[in-house]
């Protein structure tokens, strides 16, 4: 079985939330979805090799997250993104993880 990275997306409207897991989860990745509320959660009792953080977050909910997400890699969105440029940055980000030593 191809390994599936597992990636936990984090924002405040449940659509776009639910969007953006559906495009991810089409594109062979297992994605879940969470408010930052219900981030820490996830965070502390499954594991994850990416966290991708919504763009319409405050500073402080970004920090939380974050900090919570601890060793995780996390993509911060800079805007509202499409579908493809939201692949390619997770892609470039899980590829340059992998390669590490």
């Amino acid at each position: 079985m191809p390994f599936r990275a597992r990636l936990l997306c984090v924002g405040k409207d449940p659509a776009l939330l639910q969007t953006r897991c559906a495009v991810l989860c089409r594109h062979g990745y297992d994605s879940t979805s969470a408010t930052v509320a219900e981030a820490e959660i996830p965070l502390r009792t499954e594991e994850f090799d990416l966290v991708v953080v919504s763009a319409f977050l405050s500073g402080f909910e970004k920090d939380r997250v974050i900090s919570a997400a601890g060793e995780i890699p996390t993509l911060v969105l800079e805007g509202l993104t499409l579908a493809s440029e939201l692949l390619a940055q997770v892609e470039l980000l899980l590829s340059s993880v992998r390669q590490e030593p």
